[in-house]
């Protein structure tokens, strides 16, 4: 697997930030299936503080059940990749233009293994990716004993 920059949820929203409301992102966030409860809680709690904001946060399976609508209001999004759906991927890749036209921010959240396939299977969206991270748990001990 590729190694890829480790982030915490407080840099990412800072970095989300920095870049304004209406600035157009991509991330792709790979999480231990076992920590992303904790990432997704993470990175709620940080937009709330830092920017004011809520996350919308939906399931691959929801998303290509019911569809992603466009949003036009430069909000933050998250999917969680749940399991791997291939057909999911294509449909983005093939509208990777379309995802953060108006300046949404989108976070794609997975496992290492399907963050490997969706650069592998998705050219299109991987060429507008902002960047890849490992995202875990905040550790506010920095590994010092309690």
């Amino acid at each position: 697997m590729t190694k890829f920059s480790d982030v915490t949820a407080f840099r990412l929203v800072r970095g989300l930030g920095a870049g304004g409301a209406r600035n157009p992102a991509i991330y792709l966030l790979i999480c231990e299936s076992a920590s992303v409860e904790t990432v997704e809680a993470d990175l709620r709690a940080e937009a709330e503080v830092q920017l004011g904001a809520a996350i919308r946060v939906d399931t691959a399976s929801d998303v290509l059940r019911n569809s992603l609508p466009l949003w036009h209001d430069g909000s933050i999004r998250l999917i969680y990749f749940d399991q791997w759906l291939p057909e999911l991927v294509e449909a983005m890749d093939r509208h990777s233009a379309l995802l953060v036209q108006d300046g949404g921010q989108l976070l794609l959240l997975g496992d290492g293994s399907t963050a490997e396939r969706i650069l592998k299977r998705a050219p299109n969206l991987r060429s507008r990716l902002t960047d890849v991270f490992r995202i875990g748990p905040g550790d506010l001990s920095r590994g010092l004993p309690i």
